[in-house]
């Protein structure tokens, strides 16, 4: 299965995995940025 992969494959994947966890970090740093202002522990 992993001979059949083309190197562009492999490198749209590993492209995609890197989206996703940028994208997961942003939604979970949100709102805990929120909460930390909302505490007064920013600015």
């Amino acid at each position: 299965m992993e001979h059949n992969i083309s190197f562009g494959s492999k490198l749209l994947v590993a492209f995609l995995r890197v989206m996703v966890f940028a994208l997961v970090a942003i939604l979970i740093a949100i709102p805990v940025c929120i909460l930390l202002d909302q505490l007064g522990l920013i600015g």
